[in-house]
């Protein structure tokens, strides 16, 4: 089996459009700019980092308010002669003084969503409710870096991932059948089985490597960027979690968030070896594989679905990977009265998914025909 798994593996990474693609995703990934923070910046916010007050947020409104005053009148006195309106140090003020506001805008909702479930009685509540009081917004520190890397995660990882999946994999049995070899795969039970295991496992090895090598290069990429500092900061102070309940750090989330991509990885990992194990030609293994992964984030955006049946399409391999609609919002069903979070089922989903695709495959491969 050792021996088979290193072949399968060999054969993969073997493949010139593997390491080519690879380069290409990655150097697209970084938008060939190099948008950075400067030590100025940095101080900056250093000077207003720790516990937001009541005190530090008036003050940082009417810092703001000040800030647009001068703004104004500099526009009036330049006129048409046009000419940038903010110096550098005066846009990084503002950044600040508008992520304070962020910030109690999004505490204030939380308290705002408290009281109005208080007095409700549904299925659901007390676990919002337990949520919303872990959630600690009182922090405030610069953190523009893991925001940058959890935004990676969530676009440009999970299209490296799928592209390489795709890519890598499509053509995991179809090979065999264009150059005859499955006379000899299909010889006899065992050595199928033997067979169908290694390549598992040799896929599910590429899946991970191909997420390793694009997280190590978004956290050393942003890392170089804006830095690592801010990592404990909240989620609710990226837009995208303005309205989550979850009480996870940055930090905290990435990993959740780095598990969650990994997995799906695995299980769409599984299902490619799954229709190119029943699938002659490998362009239409790509194809096939290729509407599985993009078909449901194509029918969510461009269809305009219910919300029910959105969020049916959005438990797909691209969702979950890219995991915001698992946390963005407090989201539950309804499991004989008790209430069970999007991510649980996300969870759960792809366990039973994998748990298919691998006895699926070994059906398959059972019942398989030498070709003539």
């Amino acid at each position: 089996m050792k021996e088979l798994v290193k072949f399968e593996l060999y054969k993969i990474f073997k493949q010139r459009t593997v390491y080519i693609t690879l380069f290409l995703l990655v150097l697209f990934s970084t938008g060939f700019t190099f948008n950075h923070s400067t030590e100025m910046e940095r101080q900056l916010y250093k000077d207003w980092e720790g516990p937001i007050t009541k005190e530090k947020a008036e003050l940082a409104e009417k810092e703001y308010q000040n800030l647009m005053r001068i703004m104004d009148q500099r526009a009036e006195d330049q006129g048409h002669q046009g000419g940038h309106m903010y110096t550098d140090k005066e846009e990084t003020q503002a950044g600040i003084y508008e992520t304070i506001a962020f910030i109690k805008g999004s505490e204030q909702r939380l308290k705002s969503r408290y009281k109005e479930i208080r007095e409700d009685n549904k299925y659901n509540t007390e676990l919002e409710k337990s949520m919303i009081q872990k959630v600690d917004l009182s922090y405030f520190s610069y953190n523009e870096g893991p925001r940058e890397t959890v935004d990676y995660a969530s676009t440009y990882a999970l299209l490296i991932t799928g592209a390489m999946l795709l890519i890598g994999l499509s053509t995991t049995y179809t090979k065999e059948y264009s150059s005859r070899v499955d006379r000899y795969i299909l010889s006899s039970s065992k050595g199928r089985e033997s067979l169908l295991w290694s390549k598992i496992m040799a896929a599910l090895i590429y899946a991970c490597s191909i997420v390793m090598i694009t997280e190590i290069f978004n956290l050393i990429w942003n890392g170089i960027r804006y830095g690592y500092d801010g990592w404990t900061s909240p989620i609710q102070n990226m837009h995208t979690y303005f309205f989550s309940n979850y009480s996870f750090t940055l930090i905290e989330f990435h990993f959740i968030q780095l598990g969650f991509h990994l997995l799906a990885a695995f299980s769409f990992a599984l299902v490619i070896i799954l229709v190119s194990s029943l699938s002659k030609n490998s362009f239409i293994s790509f194809i096939i594989n290729g509407v599985i992964f993009a078909l449901p984030y194509w029918f969510v955006e461009s269809m305009n679905p219910p919300i029910w049946l959105s969020d049916v399409f959005s438990f797909s391999f691209l969702y979950i990977m890219k995991v915001e609609f698992l946390f963005h919002h407090f989201n539950t069903i309804n499991l004989f009265g008790m209430p069970v979070l999007y991510p649980f089922i996300a969870l759960v989903w792809i366990l039973v998914v994998s748990f298919i695709a691998v006895l699926v495959s070994s059906r398959v491969m059972k019942s398989k025909e030498v070709t003539i």
